[in-house]
């Protein structure tokens, strides 16, 4: 996940300025452990952090069995949902191939229902998530405060590969150099 977090602040200065703004805010260039409070004052490392999922869903696949008659799918029926379509759909979302973290920032948002499948949905929902939530923040704030982080090449596509379940980052070539 973070390197779809790394190539999408790379091509969005104006995300990376205001990323880099809360960061330096809350930590005023001190190196020190992550508090429980600096984590709930990370509200545009989150947004990111859901904006990239949105746009590249890590798990583009989700199952589903219907184990009761419903509608006209009898028992037994097997269902792929594809997240990776619902996440880009612009009947849910605006603006869908933009990366915008700013729509998370609004405290009035809420995705439409079904729209956002980051960590799954029902009985499948990852009961890791607030975890991972919270490594993926907190790892954006120790790298981003510390280092000044580039694609070597802008106009490289991002290269992924799919098992199918989970898609992953095969090669981002980047250049990681102290921040002043």
């Amino acid at each position: 996940m973070l390197s779809f977090i790394i190539y999408h602040i790379a091509h969005n200065p104006n995300v990376k300025k205001k990323m880099l703004k809360e960061i330096d805010s809350i930590f005023h260039g001190k190196m020190r452990p992550i508090t429980k409070d600096d984590f709930y004052s990370l509200k545009y490392c989150e947004a990111i952090v859901k904006e990239a999922v949105r746009i590249f869903p890590i798990v583009h696949l989700n199952t589903r069995y219907i184990d009761k008659p419903r509608y006209q799918w009898p028992a037994g029926t097997f269902f792929i949902i594809n997240v990776g379509v619902i996440h880009n759909k612009d009947d849910y979302w605006e603006e869908p191939n933009k990366f915008n973290p700013d729509r998370w920032m609004d405290e009035n948002f809420e995705p439409k229902k079904n729209s956002f499948i980051m960590f799954g949905e029902g009985l499948r929902l990852c009961p890791g998530r607030k975890l991972a939530m919270i490594e993926l923040v907190c790892l954006m704030a120790l790298l981003f405060r510390k280092y000044e982080i580039n694609l070597v090449d802008m106009n490289s596509p991002i290269k992924t590969k799919s098992d199918d379940i989970v898609i992953s980052c095969v090669k981002l070539l980047v250049e990681i150099k102290l921040r002043n």
